[in-house]
Formats: C-alpha cells, sequence, structure tokens
C-alpha cells in the first residue's frame, strides 16, 4: 500500500513539474491543406476564325492598251487612270501557332466581297483621232493567301500573299477620222493576279479581334474585241492599293 502511494505521488509530481507549453509542442500539428493552383493556358492563335471586313483603295490605277494584232489603220494607245473606290465583305481563314504565347503562327485565309473601283477616261489615239470610255469593277473581289506572321500574345503582325480576282467593266469607243470607222467596245473582263500585304490583328476579348491590313493586288488580262473587219487586242488590267479593317470571330477548334 506504500508502496503504490509513492508512485501515486511521483506521477502527479513529474505532471505538475513539466510545462504546459513542452506537453502541447510534443502533440501533433494538423494544418489546412494549401490550394492547388492550375497556370492559365498559354494563349495561342491557333484554329478557325471567320469575319467581316471593309476598306477603301487608296491609289492604283485602271489599265488599257492595244496589243498586237491590230489594224493597220489603227495605232497603238494606251489609257492609264487612277482607280479609286471601297471594298467590302467576308473573310474566313486557319491558323497555326507553333509555340503558344510566343511565336511563329503560319495559316491560310480568303475573302470575298464587293468592289466598286471606277475611273473614266478620255485619252489621245493617234495625230488625229480620240479614245473615250470607263472602267470599273462594280462586282466582286475575291482573294486566296498564305499568312506568316509572329505573335506577342494577343498581339498578332504578319504577312501576307496569295492570288486575286475580279472583273473589269470595260466600255468606250475609238474614232480616226478619215482612217477607219468609229468603234465601240462594252464588256466585261475577268483579270486575275498576285496579292500581297501585311497586317495587324489583336484579340480584344476572348475569341474576338480586330485588324487593320495593307494589300497591293496586280490583275491584268488579254483580250480581242472586234474593229474594221478584223479586230484588235487590249491588255487590260487594274492594280490597287487597299486598305482594310477587319473583325474576326475565332472558334478555336482542333486546337
Amino acid at each position: 500500500m506504500k508502496s503504490i502511494s509513492l508512485a501515486a505521488a511521483g506521477l502527479f509530481a513529474l505532471a505538475c513539474g513539466v510545462p504546459s507549453g513542452a506537453r502541447a509542442a510534443d502533440l501533433p500539428r494538423r494544418f489546412a491543406p494549401q490550394p492547388v493552383l492550375a497556370a492559365p493556358p498559354a494563349f495561342t492563335w491557333t484554329g478557325f476564325y471567320a469575319g467581316v471586313n471593309a476598306g477603301g483603295a487608296v491609289g492604283g490605277d485602271f489599265r488599257a492598251e492595244t496589243t498586237a494584232p491590230r489594224p493597220a489603220a489603227l495605232p497603238a494607245s494606251r489609257a492609264e487612270v487612277s482607280a479609286g473606290g471601297f471594298v467590302a465583305g467576308g473573310t474566313a481563314g486557319y491558323n497555326y501557332q507553333f509555340t503558344p504565347g510566343r511565336g511563329i503562327v503560319v495559316g491560310v485565309e480568303a475573302d470575298a466581297g464587293y468592289a466598286d473601283l471606277h475611273n473614266q477616261f478620255r485619252v489621245g489615239a493617234g495625230a488625229a483621232g480620240t479614245a473615250s470610255g470607263g472602267l470599273t469593277t462594280d462586282t466582286y473581289f475575291v482573294t486566296a493567301r498564305g499568312r506568316v506572321g509572329y505573335a506577342w500574345g494577343p498581339l498578332l503582325a504578319y504577312a501576307t500573299g496569295g492570288w486575286g480576282f475580279t472583273e473589269i467593266g470595260v466600255r468606250g469607243s475609238a474614232a480616226l477620222p478619215g482612217r477607219v470607222a468609229p468603234a465601240s467596245f462594252n464588256a466585261r473582263v475577268p483579270v486575275d493576279g498576285y496579292t500581297v500585304g501585311a497586317g495587324l490583328e489583336y484579340m480584344i476579348v476572348p475569341n474576338l479581334s480586330v485588324k487593320g491590313e495593307y494589300l497591293y493586288s496586280d490583275l491584268g488580262r488579254d483580250v480581242r474585241f472586234p474593229a474594221a473587219g478584223t479586230g484588235f487586242g487590249v491588255r487590260t488590267g487594274l492594280d490597287t492599293h487597299q486598305l482594310k479593317l477587319g473583325l474576326n470571330y475565332h472558334f478555336n477548334l482542333f486546337n
């Protein structure tokens, strides 16, 4: 009985002699788990897009010149007048960015729309005659181009180049008194050629971007018109400098 009392007294003394802080320090601590924050995906231009664009032709020329064969009485002549007007239409394309965030972007793009470029001309066609008429593109204007550029996140700078196509309405008359009967012509001539340019595009909100673009097109075609019982050839063409603004929606398919 005495030994039991001594043991109980020793345990009590031990408990009283150890600071409460030390006892608490020996207990395991519990912490709330740290939240796992996933890094946002890097921005990429990869994907299909479609949109609208509009702008104006700020320079360029319609061209028309006679080519062989032509009647001997009809001298060589050439008309070149400035081309001005506006264009508007739709755009569709696909981009692929090699390294998301910042890096090279390649793609293809096509646009088609309405073009109203026009002018009138009156020129000399030899020592004793004149030629007059008009040229217009009151019709469609189509381009199909490749694109290559570099992206800094939502900003993309690019160069572009490919093929362009439209129709030129050619009408006019030539009069050479005493040498050849007055000749008139009125036709729509399809012309095609190359298109090159450059632009900047910026993603203003997810899936929606705005762009500013410059395109130069040089298009032409050889045609023949009847005159003086035989006929004469005309090389007609158009070169334009276009400035356009566009708005594109990005579908983010297959990216």
